[in-house]
């Protein structure tokens, strides 16, 4: 008896929750749910394109969500989709606060060149007055 009672509670449960999705599901969890249920929702409801939001590159067959903001919201506009190049060179600059040389990257001390990368303003400044001096002194 007890057996049956559960079979058909089974089934009255499924027949409940076939067909919803999103707020309407009892498990949904909204922005409190995982890193990869938030991943899955992305590929599921928007298309990733053709091309890195960062290089534009066209070249890689798999492109990757990317979050921008670290929060790992449901909000398509909180993410990226980058090649895997990129969005490695992105999540590896968030890791590093120094420069090779020590220097803390700060808003003021930290120059973004063309390609995208962190340099220390200090660091870059002796590099170019190095180039500087070593071109004056060979045109002597």
């Amino acid at each position: 008896m007890r057996d049956i009672n559960s079979e058909l509670h089974r089934q009255r449960v499924s027949e409940s929750l076939r067909g919803k999705f999103g707020p309407e599901s009892r498990r949904w969890k909204g922005n409190s749910a995982g890193y990869v249920a938030k991943h899955l929702w992305l590929t599921k409801h928007f298309d990733k394109g053709n091309e890195c939001d960062r290089c534009g590159s066209t070249e890689n067959s798999r492109l990757e969500w990317s979050n921008i903001s670290g929060e790992h919201n449901r909000n398509r506009y909180d993410y990226n989709v980058l090649c895997p190049s990129c969005h490695r060179k992105k999540d590896l600059a968030k890791l590093k606060t120094n420069c090779p040389q020590g220097h803390e990257y700060t808003i003021k001390n930290t120059y973004i060149n063309s390609r995208g990368h962190r340099e220390c303003k200090i660091c870059r400044n002796k590099s170019q007055e190095r180039y500087r001096n070593a071109n004056t002194n060979n045109k002597v």
